[in-house]
């Protein structure tokens, strides 16, 4: 997860140390850097975590007392919407899984223009909204 000059990566059983430390080391090289963040819970970060640009960030589970995130604007996200957690900031606007009127009004009242999307189907199989986009 970029937020800044700075790269939030999920250690996990996906990701290891080493593939972070590797990571690090490319990203130093264009004067950018990189925190590891363990994971507990959940398979990715940006499952419970998500930046949505000046300084604010949706936070559920286990992220919502990550020590690394104490300098953001962190909005919790209640327990029942935690899928709506992993929302995507395109161009201003905020794509937010359809279905989760808790998640939708924390993100409108941040003052973001909100785009719900059907992610049901998605759903069924765990995919989140950061796992289907492809962003350049």
């Amino acid at each position: 997860m970029m937020v800044g000059d700075t790269f939030y990566v999920g250690l996990s059983a996906r990701t290891n140390a080493e593939g972070i430390a590797q990571f690090a080391a490319i990203l130093d090289r264009y004067g950018f850097a990189c925190e590891q963040v363990p994971l507990e819970k959940v398979l990715h970060l940006k499952t419970g975590v998500n930046y949505l640009e000046n300084g604010n960030l949706l936070v559920s589970g286990e992220f919502t007392d990550k020590p690394c995130f104490q300098g953001y604007h962190r909005v919790q996200i209640p327990e029942a919407e935690a899928y709506a957690a992993n929302c995507i900031w395109v161009n201003g606007t905020v794509i937010v899984p359809e279905g989760y009127p808790a998640v939708k009004a924390a993100v409108e009242g941040l003052g973001y223009p909100v785009l719900t999307v059907d992610t049901s189907e998605f759903r069924k199989i765990d995919g989140g909204l950061s796992c289907l986009s492809l962003r350049f």
